[in-house]
């Protein structure tokens, strides 16, 4: 029988709060606006680098021959950011939350955050959630590292799992569409002007009770199969 292996993103699914999410990418336009200088449009620059290299620090530095080893600890390491995290972290709908993804791991699931943010974030939520939870993301050098949606990151993963991959980017989704194994899950719940778009590829949900109920769902799908 296959070992079931929940994979979740951070941000967008796990961390929802509006707040915090435009609290890193304050962050990440600073850390643009730092390394160049003479930018009008941080913003900007900010999604653009996203939307054509995927990360901040690896399109400053392929674009621009930027030096961005200093990206981590520059955006994150930071008392503020880190105060904030901890509230949302330690807020009752969390817990709740987390309550319920900790349920995951009591019925035989391996539960794994898998993000393009350091250790020093994503350790942070797993932590709050359940020492059974694991973490996927990248080292400190970010121009080496497999980033999502690259394909080479998702195969870190072992191959004969059966993965269902939480996420709410589209983009990191089609990767895991064309994998063995993998079965992505869109998860949207609107907070975000993402519009009501649902992929006709895989299933959406919007909530972790929708996830929880999916997942129970899934669960019953394999244990007949």
């Amino acid at each position: 029988m296959a070992v079931k292996s929940l994979v979740l993103d951070i941000d967008g699914v796990l961390l929802r709060d509006r707040q915090l999410l435009d609290h890193v990418k304050s962050k990440c336009e600073r850390y643009v606006k730092a390394k160049l200088p003479e930018c009008k449009e941080p913003a900007r620059v900010n999604r653009l680098l996203y939307r054509t290299c995927g990360h901040t620090a690896r399109g400053l530095q392929t674009l621009f021959g930027v030096d961005t080893s200093d990206f981590n600890k520059w955006v994150y390491d930071d008392r503020a950011l880190k105060t904030h995290l901890w509230e949302v972290l330690s807020s009752t709908e969390f817990q709740q939350e987390a309550a319920e993804i900790h349920k995951f791991t009591q019925n035989g699931w391996r539960v794994t955050l898998f993000t393009n943010s350091p250790i020093e974030w994503a350790g942070q939520v797993a932590n709050a959630i359940s020492n059974e939870v694991f973490v996927a993301c990248p080292g400190s050098d970010l121009m080496t590292a497999d980033l999502k949606p690259e394909a080479a990151a998702y195969r870190e993963f072992a191959k004969h799992h059966t993965h269902i991959f939480v996420d709410d980017s589209l983009s990191n989704l089609l990767t895991a569409r064309w994998l063995p194994n993998w079965h992505p899950v869109y998860f949207n719940d609107y907070k975000f002007d993402t519009g009501s778009y649902k992929p006709d590829w895989c299933p959406t949900i919007g909530s972790i009770w929708e996830l929880a109920l999916f997942v129970n769902s899934a669960d019953l799908e394999m244990s007949l199969s």
